[in-house]
């Protein structure tokens, strides 16, 4: 056996500087669903930004929390942004919390 031991990094808490969330699609919708619900906890009204492939999660994860009752869409934007040279499609997806979301997130990411 190694006595080498691998080190972990700390872990640290999410605090998000504005409502913006940039959803990329190298993580899942589950994993943005929550970091979603950490920048409404915050911020009550969050648009989620992305790019090419990553519309798709966005999407999803919009939805999913329209589904679960916990905010309302107000407003979805889609454009095509000249990127490095590159025309990529980007959608803008604007959220808000409801007040019964407020409550149940609250009590979710209790800290």
């Amino acid at each position: 056996m190694s006595t080498q031991q691998t080190q972990r990094p700390q872990k640290q808490r999410l605090d998000p500087t504005d409502n913006q969330l940039h959803v990329s699609s190298k993580k899942s919708a589950k994993e943005f669903v929550f970091i979603t619900k950490i920048f409404l906890k915050k911020f009550n009204q969050v648009e989620l930004h992305a790019l090419g492939e990553a519309t798709k999660i966005s999407v999803r994860v919009a939805e999913n929390l329209q589904r679960q009752g916990l905010i309302t869409i107000t407003k979805i934007n889609s454009f095509t942004a000249d990127i490095e040279g590159r025309k990529r499609v980007k959608l803008v997806i604007t959220v808000q919390l409801t007040q019964d979301g407020k409550a149940r997130i609250n009590q979710e990411l209790q800290a």
